[in-house]
């Protein structure tokens, strides 16, 4: 019984430290996504600024 537990727990430790790596994932494309839509906003913005000058 304590070795089926054992293999039990340390299967769950698996899965949580899958499920991390996950969010880290997702969270660094977010960020990339962010900056991506940041530099197209400003791209914008310069082109409108440099249109009005």
């Amino acid at each position: 019984m304590m070795f089926l537990e054992l293999l039990r727990v340390a299967e769950q430790t698996d899965i949580e430290t899958r499920e991390m790596q996950n969010r880290r994932l997702t969270a660094r494309v977010m960020r990339a996504r962010q900056r991506e839509e940041r530099r197209a906003e400003q791209a914008l913005m310069d082109l409108a600024w440099s249109r009005l000058c």
